[in-house]
């Protein structure tokens, strides 16, 4: 009775069959490959899914299924090209502290890319033209590009789902009205999952830091739209139509957002399947000695480590010469070529992160704590030594910390080779507690990559199976972080004046 079941499946599924349309800037690898994932799920199942092909960078591949009926390609503005090969960007990620100021500023470098890449895209004769010839039954989009809410506004496309590659962006539950401003610890923040009385002020700059990220963008997206097509809304009026948010999160690693209705998470969903390693790789994970991977993602490579960070780290390595240590290392330069005599430290401009994580022969991870890498890691029951170097960064090293998942050495200390030298010697140690929650989270993610294709394809479908599926638009929305700090900021000045009234007047009356 097989063949009925399939066929009745296959039967079902061409009376839901879906056009779908998917925005899926090239520019984060993480935010590139969970978006691409979701599309070729979609598409796998039967939908017919067309993908616009955002490419700010050639060098990040998007891993687009066979199954997607149709890409189309938007090419890097020359800009944006000229911008990122300067190299400035991941100088100036290296070079940032987990402070408001530093984030906000690192966030508007972001968004000047996003902007220009947008505004590339908009000027498009051919692009935005036959996509408004195309019908869509609804639209996904990354929400990390506010380019995308415009060009589904443009064309029509008025049933949308928002998907963030990290926690909820702080636009999203802010504007959709889904936290609590004032105790939800900001995306950017280095804060874990509480905020003391005394931290939410700060927690708000961190918010306003991120919304500024999207302002900005929508400030210079916004009258670009209107000129070109006629666009009447902000991009936060149109993502309040929006029908799901799916977020890169999973329960087992971060259950302390608070959760809306038609809100998900389907963290796990971009794990890559496993593949066999190279005779190379083969030969090295053979070595008797603990095996440490190194890598600090595509954003803040390890090739742009300011120098001084690069031979403290490379000199705390020489000095254990019992460990191997694998490092991503993305240019040969004087740097790497005055060290090829060194036996226990490899580099590699790439290397199968996944499928070393997998092997289960890595001791140790020393990552920036990236979502993903984060996520892989704990799949595969691996000891993570994290160096968050910006965004979300902090605050993913924070939680995993608090839920005693990883140990934190902090950027600053790799600038003293005895603090790396520490604190590795302790990853590699036996930690009871750590492995025991390891094992934990490792056991829950082991069906992750099944159980969110599911969650998304079920949502999905059900969702969309009826004509007028319900939006964000009724929700309250949340006050701005700026209003919140006036208010604060007001109120202690009240205090400060009250309490400076008061202390005159009891001064005088013992003078009289």
């Amino acid at each position: 009775m097989w063949w009925t079941f399939a066929f009745l499946n296959v039967f079902c599924l061409h009376g839901l069959a879906f056009d779908i349309l998917v925005y899926a800037p090239r520019m984060m690898q993480s935010h590139v490959y969970f978006t691409a994932r979701i599309a070729n799920v979609l598409a796998t199942r039967g939908h017919k899914v067309t993908v616009i092909d955002n490419i700010f960078r050639y060098d990040v591949d998007n891993e687009l299924s066979s199954d997607i009926d149709q890409i189309l390609n938007v090419e890097p503005s020359p800009q944006v090209t000229q911008l990122l090969s300067t190299g400035s960007l991941p100088t100036i990620l290296w070079n940032s502290k987990a402070s408001p100021e530093e984030q906000r500023a690192i966030m508007e470098g972001l968004g000047h890319v996003h902007r220009l890449q947008c505004a590339h895209l908009i000027q498009n004769t051919t692009l935005i033209p036959k996509l408004q010839e195309m019908k869509f039954d609804f639209a996904i989009h990354e929400v990390f590009d506010s380019c995308g809410t415009g060009i589904l506004e443009v064309i029509g496309v008025q049933k949308t789902v928002i998907v963030s590659s990290t926690g909820p962006m702080d636009v999203v539950p802010i504007s959709l009205g889904i936290s609590d401003t004032l105790s939800t610890p900001s995306l950017l923040s280095d804060y874990g999952s509480f905020l003391s009385f005394y931290e939410k002020r700060r927690n708000l700059k961190f918010l306003s830091a991120m919304l500024n990220f999207h302002e900005m963008q929508d400030a210079m997206i916004s009258p670009l739209f209107k000129t070109h097509h006629g666009l009447k809304r902000s991009s936060v009026e149109i993502m309040r139509q929006a029908n799901l948010l799916f977020y890169n999160i999973h329960e087992g690693s971060d259950g302390m957002r608070m959760r809306g209705r038609r809100s998900y998470d389907i963290g796990g969903i971009a794990f890559k399947g496993h593949k066999n390693l190279s005779s190379e790789y083969q030969k090295l994970l053979s070595d008797r000695r603990p095996k440490v991977l190194v890598s600090f993602g595509t954003a803040a490579t390890s090739s742009h480590m300011p120098e001084n960070l690069k031979k403290s780290l490379l000199n705390a390595m020489k000095q254990m010469t019992n460990v191997l240590f694998i490092w991503k290392y993305e240019s040969e330069d004087d740097f790497t070529k005055g060290e090829e005599s060194i036996t226990n430290v490899i580099f590699k401009k790439f290397m199968p992160q996944t499928d070393l994580l997998a092997s289960g022969k890595i001791n140790l991870f020393i990552t920036h704590c990236g979502q993903n890498s984060l996520l892989e890691a704990f799949h595969s029951g691996i000891r993570v030594l994290a160096v968050p170097l910006f965004g979300d960064q902090h605050r993913n090293a924070k939680l995993a910390k608090e839920n005693g998942l990883v140990e934190v050495l902090p950027k600053a200390d790799i600038e003293v080779s005895s603090k790396v030298i520490n604190a590795v010697r302790n990853g590699l140690l036996p930690n009871e507690k750590i492995e025991k929650n390891l094992i934990r989270v490792s056991s829950l993610l082991q069906n992750a990559k099944e159980n969110a294709e599911n969650l998304l394809i079920s949502t999905i479908e059900t969702t969309y199976s009826t004509d007028f599926p319900p939006n964000f638009s009724k929700f309250p929305k949340n006050y701005h972080p700026n209003t919140l700090i006036r208010v604060i900021d007001s109120a202690i000045a009240i205090v400060f004046v009250l309490v400076g009234f008061l202390i005159v007047k009891t001064f005088r009356k013992k003078l009289v």
